[in-house]
């Protein structure tokens, strides 16, 4: 049968008459004239092969087809209730106990987990949050909604067009040196930068996305596209080493600024000023486009932009 043909007025109808067993009180109970319903029982009659109603004495009585139908023709009705007049889904983070699944770089993770585990705790204390690395996986990963958000070095026309973008914060890149280095302070020249011995992370795999941030390859990329080349002594898996490296040592590393501070606010470290402009990262979130009006999801990306002043300004101005 051809579905798009049935007109689900005669669903309707056939409920009422179905409910009443009269044509007059079925046209009375869905608000029809008695012709109206009449004309619709005769159709329901050839849609059916069955009279549906029939004249028992001074009543009318179901047929057989009729009795059988009448409680699967009552659960669509309840089910079209539900689905045109059932109130549209909330998401009250007091009571909720969902895990939020969020993929983000290592350098997105130091920054943004004190403030937003914050806002989890004073959103609901039954709220749970998963981090997971952001990889090569991260669009499918959101497409298929195994992850709620991935936040990273997203390019403004580096996405799909069913993902949705929304920037956080910029950053820019900066030297970073142990506290007591005898050269790495305030501006280097670019002879003496160009001279200092260098720890690297190792460059990160094409991700569609890259971490800018958090991979000393990217600035590699972009120092060797000014043609300076740097003494590269150290070359160490992840970020999180460089501090480690650099604390007790004459090397230097260049990373990004923020990366910078926050690692100078636990181990005897500064930054110091590139002889050189670097264009500046800007870390965004993606998330689903089918999942813009998903209450759960709305009030976590309210959350994670929230945590960054910029954002906030944004969104206030935007409301404004």
């Amino acid at each position: 049968m051809n579905l798009s043909a049935i007109d689900v007025n005669l669903v309707i109808a056939l409920d009422a008459l179905l409910q009443e067993r009269s044509v007059t009180l079925a046209a009375r109970r869905v608000g029809l004239s008695q012709p109206a319903m009449s004309h619709a029982l005769t159709r329901l009659r050839e849609l059916f092969s069955d009279p549906l109603l029939v004249r028992v004495g001074r009543q009318m009585a179901l047929t057989s087809r009729a009795e059988a139908m009448t409680p699967q023709v009552a659960a669509i009705m309840h089910d079209l209730a539900g689905l045109f007049g059932g109130a549209a889904p909330t998401f009250d983070p007091a009571t909720s106990d969902r895990a939020f699944r969020i993929a983000a770089t290592e350098y997105v993770e130091l920054l943004l987990l004190p403030q937003l585990n914050a806002a989890l705790a004073q959103g609901g204390p039954r709220l749970a949050l998963h981090l997971l690395p952001l990889d090569g996986r991260a669009v499918d990963a959101l497409r298929s909604g195994e992850i709620d958000l991935a936040i990273g070095a997203f390019p403004p026309d580096g996405l799909p067009s069913d993902l949705r973008r929304a920037p956080l914060f910029d950053d820019r890149f900066a030297g970073l040196a142990r506290a007591s280095h005898p050269t790495a302070r305030g501006r280097v020249d670019l002879a003496t930068y160009a001279a200092l011995p260098h720890a690297v992370t190792s460059r990160p795999r094409a991700h569609g996305a890259h971490d800018g941030a958090a991979h000393d390859g990217a600035a590699d990329d972009l120092i060797a596209a000014r043609g300076v080349s740097r003494r590269e002594v150290m070359v160490v898996p992840h970020v999180f080493l460089l501090p480690h490296v650099i604390t007790a040592s004459d090397l230097v590393a260049t990373v990004a600024a923020r990366l910078g501070r926050a690692f100078s606010s636990v181990l005897p470290l500064r930054t110091f000023d590139l002889p050189f402009e670097l264009p500046p990262i800007e870390i965004a979130m993606a998330w689903n486009g089918r999942t813009e009006h998903d209450p759960a999801r709305a009030w976590l990306r309210d959350a994670v932009a929230g945590t960054f002043p910029r954002t906030r300004e944004a969104a206030r101005r935007k409301r404004a």
